[in-house]
């Protein structure tokens, strides 16, 4: 697996968004964890150091690479300036840890944290994502100059979602912006996820592997519920899990000479679906497929 690394989000150990799961688990177990199943690399969550020299301290003490992680974009309300000095600030502690990926995720007018029905979602009209389109790519030509590769996540609740939306943001958008494909927020908004990296492999920058358990999903389909309500709901799952074609997907990533990290992730209640257990199972599944990179 030399141009494929596998890595983990610590997002089933402790949720940022709902601290009622697991809230109470400490950075260390994740950490600890992730190493004894095998991964090489780990995403950021909020109970990470802030500081750049604390962060490469606990990532050395447990052989890990930093693989990316999220970063909270408010470039709908910030000017282009106001932006780029929030993101150098992050772009210093990525580099200082050897990390050259920044998972972009606009959360400006998001309700993916919010109890509202995702049929609620805020839309922009063509103008307007244009006019984003047009600004992302000028902060995405300021991380590279910086030496940082902007990786744009689609995500439920937000103005990229759907799959017409992303099409959209990437036909107004730079030829180098690109994506953080995640398998999960894809079929989530209805859209197929092999037939979606097939259609943007050359945009794709980062890569989530989550997976979706089908009858869960209809359920909040068809009641409308808010995301959070979702995840509690169990909608999302690890890898092998569910009912997505991971092979079928992994197949594309590699005849296409994917670069970078997969990271496996899924928002669920450690309570009722122990993360460890999960994420070792996951990390199996997806191994099988990348053993001839």
């Amino acid at each position: 697996m030399s141009d494929i690394k596998l890595g983990i989000s610590p997002i089933g150990w402790s949720n940022d968004d709902l601290l009622e799961l697991g809230g109470d688990t400490p950075l260390e177990t994740f950490l600890k964890e992730a190493r004894e199943i095998g991964f090489s690399g780990v995403e950021l969550g909020n109970k990470f150091p802030k500081d750049k020299k604390d962060l490469k301290a606990v990532l050395q003490e447990y052989d890990l690479e930093l693989a990316g992680g999220w970063f909270s974009g408010n470039l709908l309300v910030n000017s282009l300036m106001e932006e780029q000095e929030i993101l150098a600030r992050e772009i210093e502690r990525r580099l200082y840890n050897n990390c050259t990926n920044i998972v972009y995720a606009e959360c400006s007018n998001t309700i993916q944290g919010k109890s509202i029905p995702l049929s609620q979602k805020p839309i922009l009209d063509i103008d307007s994502m244009k006019r984003y389109a047009e600004s992302y790519s000028k902060l995405h030509e300021f991380a590279k100059k910086e030496g940082v590769t902007l990786a744009y996540h689609h995500h439920m609740g937000a103005i990229i979602q759907t799959s017409f939306e992303v099409d959209s943001f990437l036909q107004y958008a730079s030829n180098e912006a690109g994506l953080t494909f995640d398998s999960g927020h894809f079929a989530f908004s209805g859209a197929d996820p092999v037939y979606e990296l097939e259609k943007h492999i050359g945009r794709v920058y980062h890569v989530h592997f989550k997976d979706i358990r089908e009858q869960v999903l209809k359920e909040c389909l068809s009641e409308d519920s808010p995301f959070l309500d979702s995840v509690l709901k169990g909608v999302y799952t690890t890898p092998g899990d569910g009912v997505l074609d991971f092979k079928s997907i992994t197949e594309i990533l590699k005849k296409e000479n994917y670069k970078g990290w997969i990271i496996i992730e899924a928002e669920q209640d450690p309570r009722v679906a122990n993360p460890y257990e999960y994420s070792k199972r996951a990390f199996s599944y997806i191994t099988d497929f990348l053993k001839d990179c």
